[in-house]
């Protein structure tokens, strides 16, 4: 069990207020000192700085520096053993790992997790699934398979024909009106 001193009136209010300032810059330091770190790998091959940032990390913020640190660097992370290995191969993008921190990665990263594309297929097999369990009407039934039939076909991309530019119309002269009397004689003849 933890042994400190319980802090009460101005003394609670000061921690608190100092506690704030140093959460505040959490993020900020441990981006500067994980860049650094990852920029060591990038120069030197080594990730023996990484490896002690994930020593003193916060439990609760190791999985963001991890996930920021493979994502962005030539690393990976082995669980078993908690320590990251240089990788020669993997690209990097230290440009990126400028843009965010670890602390905010691992929320951004989620996001887009969550933000999947959507499986049709897998909804309408849920639909006919649950429309047989039901009872519903055949009609209906069959509907939905054909849209699940539909949905299994690979979308077919047919390139616009280029339809070739009409040839230009040769300008033809009229011939000159005759005059009303010259066709009244045409029509006599």
């Amino acid at each position: 069990m933890a042994k400190f001193v319980v802090l009460t009136g101005s003394k609670l209010n000061s921690a608190i207020n100092g506690f704030g300032k140093v959460v505040s810059t959490f993020s900020e330091r441990e981006h500067q000192l994980a860049y650094s770190a990852l920029n060591h790998v990038e120069l030197h091959n080594d990730p023996k700085y990484l490896n002690a940032l994930y020593a003193v990390t916060p439990v609760n913020y190791r999985k963001g520096l991890v996930s920021w640190s493979t994502a962005f660097g030539k690393v990976s992370f082995d669980k078993a053993t908690s320590v990251f290995t240089y990788v020669k191969g993997k690209a990097s993008k230290m440009d990126e790992a400028m843009e965010i921190a670890p602390a905010n990665y691992e929320r951004s990263a989620g996001k887009a997790k969550s933000e999947k594309e959507f499986d049709e297929v897998a909804y309408l097999e849920k639909v006919v699934s649950t429309l047989t369990e039901k009872g519903a009407s055949p009609r209906i039934l069959q509907a939905v398979k054909g849209a699940l039939t539909l949905a299994k076909t690979p979308n077919v991309v047919v390139a616009p024909v280029k339809a070739e530019k009409p040839a230009k119309a040769k300008a033809v002269k009229a011939a000159p009106a005759a005059a009303p009397e010259q066709a009244e004689m045409d029509i006599a003849a």
